[in-house]
């Protein structure tokens, strides 16, 4: 007979303990990720605005205090070049700081520094910018609203303004396809979702642009339209680099191959003479072709064909 055990009984098992509810305050700022996309994105931009007032008052005072050109007309290309620059650097400066904040990195918002990013920004540039401009201008000449009238610049001339006009429009397809749909469109998508946030930046896009002082509501239209194909080769290639090319050859194409307006305002140095004649809402009248109805729907046939292939 075994003897009786004389251990005393276990205890029972306690529940485990349940943490506190997160405080309301709590809720407000961060959520199971983190912080909260829309308190992010705040940060971002008030460091963007204080940044770029302090780079650009500093400019300012460096030319002088001299006043900007009237609004139709373009500055010249190695002004608009350094604002241009100095511009998409602090957007840079800006992300990396971001980046290090949230422990990411930096080719997560739109520009990977990667083998494939100079083809694709060449296929932008010519397949998918210079390429239908030309496409639309023929239309247009075909429809007789658009003419050339012959060649504007001759000798050295020629290749010293392709090319700065060409780094211009560069660091204008990498300042503004970076500053709305780097940081600021990964960031919203991660609060509303991709497609809401593309839609929100475009509309600020198109209002964005609506300071250009030759701008008509045709070329707004044109501008929020194009904001939402760089959103779709973003979303399909997981990069920006063929958006800021098609950006950069579209530019370039009208300043200065074309000579044509680029919102309300014509280029210095421009290789072609042009001129346009006819309703406004066909030959785009003094805004240039981004005016026309027709660039409107060139536009929504990119992304239809970007989709498509």
């Amino acid at each position: 007979m075994e003897p009786e055990s004389t251990a005393a009984p276990e205890a029972p098992l306690s529940p485990p303990a349940v943490p506190p509810p997160p405080s309301k305050l709590h809720v407000v700022f961060f959520n199971e990720r983190g912080l909260r996309a829309g308190w992010r994105l705040l940060i971002f931009v008030g460091m963007l605005i204080a940044a770029q007032a302090f780079v650009f008052g500093v400019l300012f005072l460096i030319r002088g205090g001299r006043n900007r050109p009237p609004q139709n007309a373009m500055p010249p290309p190695e002004q608009l070049l350094v604002g241009e620059l100095v511009g998409f650097l602090v957007v840079v400066l800006i992300t990396w700081l971001m980046s290090r904040i949230e422990r990411r990195r930096m080719g997560v918002y739109g520009l990977p520094l990667e083998r494939s990013a100079w083809s694709s920004f060449f296929v932008g540039y010519f397949f998918w910018g210079f390429l239908p401009l030309t496409l639309l201008l023929l239309a247009m000449r075909a429809l007789g609203v658009f003419f050339l009238d012959g060649v504007a610049l001759h000798g050295s001339d020629i290749a010293y303004f392709a090319l700065v006009w060409g780094l211009v429009f560069l660091c204008v397809g990498l300042f503004e396809e970076y500053l709305t749909r780097g940081y600021p469109l990964y960031t919203l998508a991660d609060g509303i979702g991709f497609w809401p946030a593309a839609i929100l930046l475009a509309l600020l896009f198109g209002y964005l642009h609506m300071g250009n002082g030759g701008e008509g509501r045709i070329g707004i239209i044109d501008v929020c339209i194009f904001a939402m194909f760089a959103a779709v080769t973003l979303r399909l290639t997981g990069n920006l680099w063929l958006a800021v090319g098609a950006h950069a050859g579209w530019d370039w194409g009208q300043s200065f191959f074309y000579g044509v307006n680029d919102s309300g305002a014509p280029a210095v140095g421009h290789l072609l003479n042009s001129h346009v004649k006819g309703p406004e809402w066909l030959s785009g009248g003094s805004v240039g072709p981004e005016g026309s109805l027709l660039s409107s729907l060139l536009q929504i046939l990119m992304i239809a064909a970007f989709v498509a292939i």
